[in-house]
């Protein structure tokens, strides 16, 4: 490992963080323009901003209401973290 790699690391990083910012935007104003329509169709594209309905589990509040069934259930994860400071 090199500072050379670790500082194109840092650019290339720096580069998708900007254009993810710049994607988002476009994204955003795209949205805005279609309101409430779920589908357009634009030079051969089909665009899809459509409403999904997800249900998810209150992980805290069942931690804190029900602690045993919380620790019954709850299983740990190890992983690695990569982070250059």
């Amino acid at each position: 490992m090199t500072r050379e790699q670790i500082i194109e690391l840092k650019d290339i990083e720096s580069q998708i963080k900007a254009l993810k910012a710049k994607a988002d935007t476009i994204k955003k104003a795209m949205q805005d323009e279609m309101g409430n329509e779920e589908h357009v169709e634009v030079g051969g594209f089909k665009v899809n901003y459509t409403i999904v309905i997800s249900t998810t589990l209150d992980s805290t509040k069942l931690k804190k209401e029900l602690p045993d069934l919380w620790n019954k259930y709850s299983k740990e994860g190890i992983t690695r973290r990569f982070s250059i400071t």
